[in-house]
């Protein structure tokens, strides 16, 4: 492939290509799955953003921590970040604007009065249920594209990955 027929499609092909030239012995495969993964998750990212939640006047990153409160119930902010996959500092600079539209509450609790539980107020829950099918019918979308039997198949590959050694040491270093 030449340099001029380079697109965002297949530039992770390209990629692996040039490395292997560039870099004997680098193992292609794993850098085209990352850039693959990378740039898959950069498009639903700008999609869930610029299709659902800007026009709502959010993001696609607060949706996330709604959402996990809205199923999960009240959580502490280091709960949160850990069923986001946030950091504690992006929970909390989410928080401010999230707090200020009146959609989550911090509240002490129960077990530890030190501790606050991010909670939705009604707004959220409103909000959640507002958003959630648009939400829902553009992750189907993304999805059209592969089978049932592919669609499960890459959930499970990506969860494979997900709980893989160097996951587990990742999520420990956030912590």
């Amino acid at each position: 492939m030449t340099e001029e027929h380079l697109e965002y499609r297949n530039f992770a092909d390209f990629a692996s290509a040039k490395v292997a030239d560039l870099v004997p012995g680098s193992d292609q495969t794993a850098n085209r799955l990352s850039v693959a993964l990378n740039r898959v998750s950069h498009l639903l990212t700008y999609d869930f953003d610029a299709t659902v939640h800007r026009p709502e006047e959010s993001t696609w990153a607060a949706y996330r921590v709604l959402f996990v409160i809205w199923l999960a119930g009240p959580l502490t902010p280091v709960r949160a970040a850990e069923l986001t996959g946030m950091g504690k500092s992006a929970i909390s600079n989410l928080l401010k604007p999230l707090l200020k539209q009146g959609y989550v509450i911090q509240e002490a609790s129960a077990e530890d009065r030190r501790s606050k539980l991010l909670a939705l107020t009604p707004e959220g829950t409103e909000y959640v249920n507002k958003v959630f099918p648009r939400q829902n019918e553009l992750e189907a979308r993304w999805a059209e594209s592969l089978t049932s039997i592919e669609k499960d198949l890459l959930i499970s590959l990506l969860n494979k990955l997900l709980n893989s050694p160097r996951a587990e040491e990742v999520r420990e270093q956030r912590r």
